[in-house]
C-alpha cells in the first residue's frame, strides 16, 4: 500500500513531471541520499519512491509560530520513475500527511506554509535528479 492510500485525503498537493539524464536507479538513489540529512522515511517499491518528512505531532504542538516549527510540517513525496529514451522521466507527488482533523479549513498561514514546504520539496528532489522540469 503507497502512502497515498493511507489515512486522509490530504488538504494540500502538487504534482510535477521532470526529464532527468539519470537512469531509474540513480534517480533514485539521489533523491533519497539527498533526503537522508532531514531524517527522512524513505521507501521503494518496484518503480516508486516513497519520502515521508516532518512531523505531525511537533506541527500540531507548535503551527506556525517559528521557523523550525514550518520545517517540521509533515509531508511526503512519491516518485514514479519510467526509462524514457537516454534518461527518466519521473512524475513527482507532494501532499501534506497532516492526518486526522476537524475542519478542512486552513487557519493562521497554514496554506502558505505547506505550499512552501511541498514547493522545498518538489525542488530538492527535482536537483537531486538533476531533472529539467516538463
Amino acid at each position: 500500500m503507497g502512502l497515498e492510500a493511507r489515512g486522509t485525503k490530504p488538504m494540500f498537493e502538487k504534482t510535477e513531471y521532470w526529464s532527468s539524464p539519470l537512469s531509474p536507479e540513480s534517480v533514485f538513489e539521489a533523491i533519497s541520499t539527498a533526503f537522508g540529512s532531514e531524517k527522512a522515511r524513505i521507501r521503494q517499491d518496484g518503480d516508486l519512491l516513497e519520502v515521508r518528512t516532518g512531523s505531525n505531532w511537533q506541527y500540531r504542538l507548535w503551527g506556525n509560530l517559528f521557523h523550525w516549527s514550518r520545517q517540521a510540517v509533515p509531508v511526503a513525496l512519491t516518485v514514479r520513475v519510467r526509462a524514457a529514451g537516454e534518461g527518466t522521466q519521473v512524475d513527482a507527488h507532494a501532499f501534506d500527511t497532516f492526518g486526522f482533523r476537524l475542519t478542512d479549513h486552513a487557519f493562521f498561514g497554514t496554506e502558505k506554509t505547506f505550499a512552501d514546504r511541498l514547493d522545498a520539496l518538489l525542488s530538492k528532489a527535482a536537483t537531486a535528479a538533476s531533472a529539467s522540469r516538463d
